[in-house]
């Protein structure tokens, strides 16, 4: 299983796409709190490892 995954999202913020590195060997199920890398504005990701071990952004939100 690799130490990081990439997964996409779209910055409810600002609108531009970007990817968020995720750990899969942290959970099958987890929440991250990232700034966006384009607008600085803090965002809460519910994420969760697929049984590939790829990840997926079920949600992102405004902190």
């Amino acid at each position: 299983m690799p130490l990081e995954t990439d997964a996409s999202y779209a910055c409810p913020s600002c609108g531009e796409e970007n990817a968020l590195g995720v750990d899969p060997t942290a959970g099958r199920r987890q929440t991250l709190v990232e700034d966006c890398p384009l607008c600085c504005r803090p965002l809460v990701f519910s994420v969760r490892i697929d049984g590939s071990g790829d990840a997926l952004v079920e949600r992102v939100e405004r902190e």
